[in-house]
């Protein structure tokens, strides 16, 4: 019975050009016509023929969009003979600071007006076509609108024959004259407030530090150095930098400072188990260099999740279109000096008091056949 007892007791999105529609821009003689014969056009109102940035993620650099506006005779039926006052005018969208990412777009204003085109006195139509210049070296990160877009101003008589009232209308690519100035032209109508967009993205790495094997020091901290090289072709001039976030277990911690994108600054950092850091704003292209600096005594490999390439204790990632991550994991083995493990050693008291048990039992039942 005793015996019994004892192995029981073992067993996670106006005037401002809605552009158009009917509307007119200026109302009455915008033009003194006073001469009959000339006019000095004085409509000095903004159309509001807008570009919108839309930061979707990251924090866009501050950047001036530039436009040209050119006559279109093709798709013009001018008063006389019209010539553009500029071959092509040049217009420019401005953004002064840095962006952070929202849902809104950001907006400026192309600044286009009717008194930039000193339209001739007497009705008519007047075609220009606008269209973003996409600069050859672009800055990383941003799509730009390649889009044409077509403002049609008409320039009619008013009601007293005293002088002349405009109306404007922008269309997108498929505008096309009628044959007559009194028909009405086709094409899809697009709202002022909606004329051009650029997109800005950019994304995120995360570097990370585990610790593995049995003669790890699962405390220890390793020291890293960080440096951010730009695309080819690029400057440093063209980033705003990556923003630094650090992550302790469930703590985060967002730094106040921003790190250079400038192929040149190494940046250091120190990272034990489960800790890492993420650097958020990497457009597209920029090369993250991490070297692990003082784990000369562990195997360092890579995370499985890595999306770079380790080379002795470095590992060199290039930022695509999605997030990328660096993970660094050290691991130190050995063979213990002592031959029993001692995660065992219950396991092994247990058999020994089995066996201990069972010789008891023997010697007991001999005892009583003896007797």
């Amino acid at each position: 019975m005793k015996l019994k007892k004892f192995f029981a007791g073992v067993l996670a999105a106006a005037m401002m050009l809605t552009v158009g529609a009917t509307a007119a821009f200026a109302e009455g003689p915008a033009a003194d016509t006073t001469t009959g014969s000339s006019q000095t056009v004085s409509a000095d109102i903004d159309l509001g023929i807008m570009k919108n940035y839309k930061v979707e993620k990251g924090t866009a650099p501050k950047e001036d969009f530039t436009f040209s506006v050119t006559y279109k005779a093709d798709k013009s039926k001018p008063y006389g003979t019209y010539t553009q006052p500029e071959a092509s005018k040049s217009k420019t969208a401005s953004f002064d600071s840095n962006m952070d990412a929202k849902a809104d777009a950001y907006q400026a204003s192309l600044g286009i007006k009717i008194s930039d085109f000193e339209l001739p006195a007497g009705p008519g139509k007047y075609c220009f076509e606008i269209k973003e210049d996409v600069p050859a070296n672009k800055t990383p990160g941003v799509t730009y609108d390649e889009t044409t877009r077509y403002l049609v101003i008409t320039v009619a008589n008013n009601n007293d024959l005293t002088g002349y009232v405009y109306y404007a209308q922008l269309y997108d690519s498929s505008y096309s004259p009628a044959a007559s100035i009194k028909d009405k032209a086709t094409g899809t109508k697009v709202p002022g407030d909606n004329a051009f967009t650029n997109t800005y993205t950019a994304n995120n790495v995360v570097i990370s530090k585990d610790i593995k094997g049995s003669l790890s020091d699962l405390a220890a901290k390793f020291n890293f150095t960080v440096k951010l090289s730009y695309a080819n072709g690029k400057t440093a001039g063209q980033y705003v930098g990556a923003k630094v976030t650090e992550y302790d277990g469930e703590t985060q911690n967002v730094k106040d400072h921003v790190w250079a994108i400038d192929n040149t600054a190494e940046h250091s950092i120190s990272l034990g188990r489960n800790q890492s850091i993420t650097l958020t704003n990497l457009p597209e292209g920029v090369t993250v260099t991490v070297v692990e600096t003082d784990g000369s005594e562990y195997t360092v490999t890579p995370s499985e999740d890595t999306t770079g390439t380790l080379s002795g204790s470095t590992i060199t990632a290039t930022i695509s279109n999605v997030d990328g991550k660096i993970g660094f994991v050290n691991t130190k083995e050995g063979t213990p000096d002592m031959g029993v493990v001692l995660d065992n050693a219950p396991y092994i008291a247990m058999l020994a008091i089995v066996a201990i048990g069972g010789v008891a039992l023997m010697l007991n039942k001999r005892r009583r056949d003896e007797e």
